[in-house]
């Protein structure tokens, strides 16, 4: 009788400690599988965003080519506003965001047999206040002289023509816990512009 008491007593042992290892066990794959979600969460946002943005800035640039006003100014403050409505659930025209519209002509000075093209910043606007960030283009000063701009490829725009540009910025957030510590892995901001010529 008494090796059978020895049998239930060990087999109650191994028991409670095989209960233990499996709880140590699923401890650890539930936290590996939390951080694996949440992680999966904040790239899954940054890449609906820069989704976001780049279809944002390919449309705006598409209304101010193709927008309604009877001037260049009007339809460049339209084509603004309407980007700034659209763009829910981003707020562009806060500390979170900026969009920049911007006016460029390509001026052919034909003095003899030299012709030298002459890329000009005609206007330009903006909403939002994130940081510091310019136009890549150039900065419009407002006055009457020549605002040189920088296109990505001189050939986009040909002789005495306008191409449109839109850049927009946005501010990027993590929301979740492991997206704050995983911050050196995404982006702080995001940057897209799109060009398109008036015809």
């Amino acid at each position: 009788r008494i090796p059978q008491e020895i049998k239930r007593t060990v087999s109650r042992v191994s028991r409670r400690g095989e209960s233990g290892q499996a709880l140590i066990e699923f401890t650890l794959v539930t936290v590996m599988l939390i951080v694996l979600i949440f992680g999966a969460i904040d790239f899954s946002r940054a890449i609906y965003m820069r989704q976001l943005l780049v279809n944002l800035s390919r449309e705006t640039a598409n209304l101010e080519a193709r927008g309604v006003g009877s001037t260049t100014p009007e339809i460049m403050t339209n084509a603004l506003n309407a980007t700034v409505l659209e763009s829910s659930p981003l707020t562009l025209n806060c500390t979170n965001g900026m969009v920049i519209v911007t006016a460029v002509t390509n001026f052919v000075n034909n003095s003899g047999t030299a012709s030298t093209a002459s890329y000009t910043i005609s206007h330009q606007f903006h909403l939002g206040t994130l940081g510091t960030f310019q136009s890549a283009v150039g900065t419009y000063t407002g006055s009457n002289k020549f605002n040189q701009a920088t296109l990505p490829n001189v050939g986009i725009l040909p002789a005495n023509r306008t191409v449109y540009v839109a850049e927009i910025y946005y501010k990027f957030a993590p929301i979740t816990p492991v997206g704050k510590l995983l911050k050196l892995a995404l982006p702080d901001h995001f940057y897209d512009a799109a060009y398109f010529s008036a015809l």
